[in-house]
């Protein structure tokens, strides 16, 4: 970072005028660029590239937590429904057979700990992509990215997102009962909400809609990317984990080789998903940056202030 006396000065182009009294850190050419917003697909992509390359680290570092802690949560649940599914259809096989009543006691069982397992994820996951946010904009206005204060902020925000998040599901549901394509309409409407409520907080879902459909084109080309790299590495992850699976559990015995299978292919996605959350965080971060800057006159230092990244005093004003 650097004075410049100058700064603020709107460039061609520039949605916004810039405002604070830093400028974006050197990796965010070219000068007077702001570091989160961008008016055309290439700086978008380039910010949120620059974004995560300045701070894989800490971003890596809150996806690997997110790994652990997942982890610990799902392959035990994992390794359970491995060995009730196998019970679970013998059960059935026996009662076919004898005529009696099936026990479905070990399938609310089952049903029972996946749900508890996918949720505890998504709580965990969920507290991941809200310190995200922070990381990821302390990261763009050039201050030190402080943990303990992202993690603060994601748990502040966790149950207002989930919240939000609750009140979007008869808007999936209606969408769902119209076909397949309003679903990914809605899905690409609230890929931004988790930033709509780290920053904004309130009217989360009417705020999805209008930054959404103020520029259409803008908003379909980033969130489409954005949707697609998230569904194209869901897809590898699962196929992948799926091969380990099955060929753990055909090169060892019974017992040992779901369980072998059951660890190696949830660390496998934990992982994969983890990896590529690095760069869709600063991505998604960054379409909610332009987009925003399309509805309202908006700059990284307004987002980094209502978010609660404070940058430390500006280093040409006189010492008071």
């Amino acid at each position: 970072m650097y004075p410049d006396p100058s700064y603020p000065q709107q460039q061609p182009g520039d949605p916004a005028v810039p405002t604070g009294g830093y400028l974006p850190p050197p990796q965010f050419a070219p000068q007077h660029a702001d570091p989160l917003i961008s008016p055309n697909y290439g700086g978008w992509w380039n910010r949120g590239v620059a974004i995560a390359k300045a701070g894989w680290r800490p971003l890596a570092g809150l996806q690997l937590v997110g790994v652990v802690l997942a982890l610990l949560v799902q392959a035990p649940a994992a390794i359970f429904i491995a060995f009730a599914s196998d019970d679970l259809e013998n059960s059935f096989t026996t009662a076919s057979d004898t005529g009696a009543n099936p026990d479905f006691t070990p399938f609310i069982v089952l049903m029972s700990l996946t749900v508890g397992a996918a949720l505890l994820a998504m709580l965990l996951a969920t507290v991941v992509t809200l310190a995200s946010v922070y990381v990821g904009v302390s990261i763009a206005v050039g201050v030190p990215p402080r943990m303990d204060d992202a993690l603060r902020m994601a748990v502040r925000r966790l149950f207002p997102l989930i919240g939000w998040q609750l009140l979007a599901i008869p808007i999936y549901l209606v969408a769902l009962c119209l076909c397949v394509l309003p679903i990914f309409y809605v899905a690409a409407v609230f890929a931004v909400l988790p930033v709509v409520v780290a920053v904004e907080r309130t009217n989360a879902i009417g705020r999805c809609f209008t930054l959404f459909h103020r520029d259409f084109g803008a908003a379909a080309g980033r969130i489409a990317t954005i949707l697609g790299l998230t569904i194209g590495v869901a897809l590898i992850g699962a196929m992948i984990g799926g091969i380990v699976e099955a060929a753990t559990g055909v090169s060892m015995s019974n017992n040992a080789g779901i369980i072998t299978g059951s660890i190696v292919s949830t660390l496998l996605t934990s992982v994969i998903s983890g990896a590529v959350a690095v760069l869709l965080a600063p991505l998604t971060l960054t379409a909610y940056a332009d987009l925003r800057a399309r509805v309202e006159p908006t700059n990284a230092m307004t987002i980094a202030q209502q978010l609660g990244v404070v940058p430390p005093p500006s280093p040409w004003l006189p010492a008071t």
